[in-house]
């Protein structure tokens, strides 16, 4: 643990500080714009662009410009993000009720919200919500024979998809309502959507389509080629809505300038702030190049900033080679898990134990690689990073972790809070760790259940994992099963995505 307080200082590659954010003053007057209006009639907006260019960023400045700018609106924001583990189903929405509940329980916020009638509301839509989830989501889980992974489901009473949108809606029309009596605004806003299942598509389609007075929504959505459906189906349900989409393209010279002074104290002249505009426009690409000139004690000259990234295959190459060795290995190690990342997992993984679990913390915080997410749990700072972790693994080396994965999921999930996201990465792990056997009972047992809470894609997903191990054992009956299951499920999806992740 001595050789990881080897600090690089750099800055962290998390979403911008709103003290910090530079440049976008078009894209910002866009966004107050729709905000002053939120007031009289609700708004929504969609922050779109590709990975990197600053979207997260953005709605970091527009919680603070509602809640905590000096003489601002000093309004309640909810805040929740979407992260990528298909099947999810609504937990980015019960997250903004959690963030709900602490402030209605908040002294600055407590009297306004914290009145009769949005607590039975909060009570109603979580009620709800965890109804709709009930058939997925187990309330325990258990090995079975010793062999296999099996979740323990309760017997609810059906909810449906009507149910639930009625329960979020009146939430936010009670919420409107003590926002306009107060004369405030409220920001509900939620960061990659592209990632959400269709069943949280849907409701944030029909919830924007009458948003209350004193209701702003805001949400981002990643444009890239590779991202999955997401972007081209939110773009295409919000277009007759009249929904504002701002769209994020490459900062222009005088904002990599602003952002390299604000940020870095670097003063950057016009020939490298141009090199720059041409070939590392978007922030991720700009901390990485300016991280890797302060750690190599460079003047951010056309001629070094050409030398950075030359020297470099993608962005994220620079990002890493400034780590300690130590740092570096637990990126790798850490890179097969699904955010958030429970501590207890991390720790299994890394093999730490009592104090070193807290000196882990500390020293990922100060990595500027990885950040510490409101519930305590942890994610790499940016998806760009876990993402070229992951790309780096070698077959072998993804197996053997994904195998410590399972096994540390499997020794924790009686103490783990999250069971649906537990139920949900054993069985990615168990798969992607070749341990075929548990994998194609975990899979075909809780893609019925996902067929049956209609999230067919989730479902599909789920079963050719199954139909994958059943052909790796060689065991026909299983197969045809799966098989079955599959063709079933098919029918009411309009193509099969892919096995993996």
């Amino acid at each position: 643990m001595d050789e990881i307080q080897q600090q690089t200082g750099g800055i962290s590659y998390a979403p911008s500080p709103p003290e910090e954010f530079c440049g976008r003053r078009e894209e910002l007057e866009q966004i107050s714009a729709t905000l002053s209006r939120a007031g009289e009639h609700g708004q929504a907006v969609m922050i779109s662009g590709p990975p990197g260019i600053g979207k997260s960023s953005l709605l970091n400045w527009l919680a603070y410009e509602v809640q905590e700018r000096p003489g601002g609106r000093q309004s309640p924001v909810l805040r929740a993000e979407v992260f990528d583990l298909p099947g999810m189903i609504f937990s980015a929405f019960r997250e903004l009720l959690n963030d709900l509940r602490r402030s209605s329980a908040s002294a600055r916020f407590g009297s306004i919200l914290d009145v009769e009638s949005m607590k039975e509301a909060i009570r109603y839509a979580d009620d709800v919500f965890e109804k709709y989830a009930a058939p997925v989501e187990p309330v325990g889980l258990l090995p079975k024979a010793g062999e296999e992974i099996v979740g323990v489901f309760a017997r609810s009473p059906e909810v449906g998809y009507d149910r639930v949108y009625q329960a979020f809606e009146e939430l936010l029309r009670g919420l409107g309502r003590q926002m306009s009596m107060a004369g405030h605004v409220a920001a509900v806003l939620l960061d990659d959507v592209h990632l959400a299942s269709s069943h949280d598509r849907r409701l944030l389609r029909d919830v924007v389509h009458d948003l209350p007075p004193g209701i702003l929504l805001a949400f981002t959505c990643r444009t890239e080629d590779g991202a999955g459906s997401g972007y081209a189906a939110m773009r295409e349900e919000i277009r007759d809505l009249g929904i504002r989409e701002v769209q994020l393209f490459r900062m222009q010279r005088h904002e990599i300038r602003e952002l390299g002074e604000r940020r870095f104290d670097f003063s950057i002249d016009d020939a490298a702030a141009g090199l720059l505009e041409e070939s590392a426009g978007d922030p991720f690409r700009l901390i990485t190049c300016f991280n890797a000139l302060r750690n190599r004690g460079l003047a951010p000259s056309r001629e070094n900033v050409a030398d950075v990234i030359a020297g470099a295959k993608e962005p994220a190459d620079l990002a890493f080679a400034a780590l300690p060795e130590p740092m570096k290995a637990w990126t790798e190690e850490l890179c097969v898990l699904n955010p958030p990342f429970p501590v207890p997992i991390m720790a299994c993984m890394l093999d730490l134990q009592g104090a070193d679990v807290t000196l882990m913390a500390d020293r990922m915080q100060e990595s500027g690689i990885f950040r510490r997410l409101p519930g305590g749990e942890y994610a790499f700072a940016h998806p760009l990073l876990q993402e070229h972790c992951r790309r780096e693994l070698s077959t072998d080396t993804g197996v053997t972790l994904n195998a410590r994965a399972a096994d540390c999921f499997e020794r924790s999930m009686h103490r783990l809070p999250g069971r649906l996201h537990v139920l949900l990465s054993l069985a990615g792990h168990l798969f992607d760790a070749r341990e075929y056997g548990k994998a194609a009972d975990l899979n075909l047992e809780i893609g019925l259940r996902f067929h049956h809470r209609k999230d067919h894609d989730t479902a599909l997903m789920l079963t050719e994992r199954a139909v994958v191990s059943a052909e790796r054992l060689g065991d026909d009956a299983l197969l045809a099963a799966a098989e079955r299951q599959r063709d079933v499920i098919r029918q009411k999806t309009s193509g099969p995505p892919g096995v993996g992740r």
